[in-house]
């Protein structure tokens, strides 16, 4: 009993709402990546998606150690192991280094050396990057710290094949472009809690007008570059019809923040944001199955 609860700490702890779904972008990226010559089959997506799942919950948990004294700070983080002590600030840190250095060398041992230099990469700008050197800094941390949220596709795709190709391009892209539209917008729901923990995120910082058009402007960035594929000719004239028709909740509700910017027009905005890119990579599974 007590080592159930203990897993479940640790696995809490990795913060699992963040990084599974960079193991499904991940595993996108792979089995679209499996129709590539001499790719290998399923085996190779099934060791993208276990390096990934280290990676992430690792970089999470590495994060996690960084932000102890916000966390302390936030109502919402308060109850994060570390901050009440069900984990000790070491181990979660030594935790968290060996769930990186993990999937590192399962992507090494494989020989996937591709992979393994973008979950390097990944990881970098997660913890160093983002985490250390940028969010306690500059409101535009989310931006540059955006990369790492990309890499998972790239990761997925180089564990199957070598074959380069503009589709993880594309995915790597949109998702470097999704992230300023959900963090933000969660963010202006929460930004008291970040004020209080001195942390300079955007809705903190500038004034709700502000915060609303960078907000939405980053959303219609977000729309152009999920129809990029079909313009560069790797996608059909379907899945442009069925990217717009799903754009079109987007734009409604971004123009919605625009017009009253407060915390329920955001909040529905960050809500719509997340299927929105799951719906996307969904598309070019479905346009590219046999």
């Amino acid at each position: 009993m007590q080592s159930g609860r203990g897993f479940l700490t640790y696995l809490i702890y990795t913060k699992p709402k963040v990084w599974v779904l960079l193991v499904f972008v991940a595993a996108v990226g792979a089995i679209l990546a499996v129709r590539q010559p001499h790719s290998g089959g399923i085996y190779p997506v099934i060791l993208a998606i276990t390096a990934v799942t280290l990676g992430s919950a690792g970089a999470e948990g590495i994060t996690n150690y960084i932000d102890y004294d916000i966390d302390t700070i936030m109502q919402r983080t308060k109850g994060r192991p570390l901050v009440t002590g069900a984990i000790p600030r070491n181990k979660g840190l030594f935790f968290g280094l060996i769930l990186v250095l993990l999937s590192i060398s399962i992507l090494i041992i494989f020989g996937k050396f591709y992979a393994s230099i973008f979950m390097i990469l990944g990881v970098f700008d997660n913890v160093v990057i983002y985490s250390y050197l940028l969010k306690r800094r500059t409101p535009w941390s989310v931006v540059l710290g955006g990369f790492s949220g990309g890499f998972p596709v790239l990761i997925g795709w180089f564990t199957v094949t070598n074959v380069f190709s503009p589709v993880p391009l594309f995915l790597f892209a949109l998702v470097v472009a999704w992230i300023p539209v959900h963090i933000w917008s969660i963010a202006y729901r929460y930004r008291e809690d970040y004020a209080s923990a001195n942390i300079p995120m955007l809705p903190v910082v500038v004034k709700d007008g502000t915060t609303a058009d960078c907000i939405s402007i980053s959303a219609f960035f977000l729309i152009i570059f999920a129809t990029l594929p079909y313009f560069f000719g790797t996608e059909p004239l379907y899945y442009l019809l069925v990217v717009l028709f799903l754009s079109l909740p987007l734009i409604y509700y971004s123009v919605k923040f625009i017009e009253t910017p407060n915390k329920k027009s955001s909040f529905v905005l960050f809500k719509y944001s997340g299927p929105y890119l799951a719906f996307v990579f969904t598309l070019f599974l479905v346009f590219r199955m046999p």
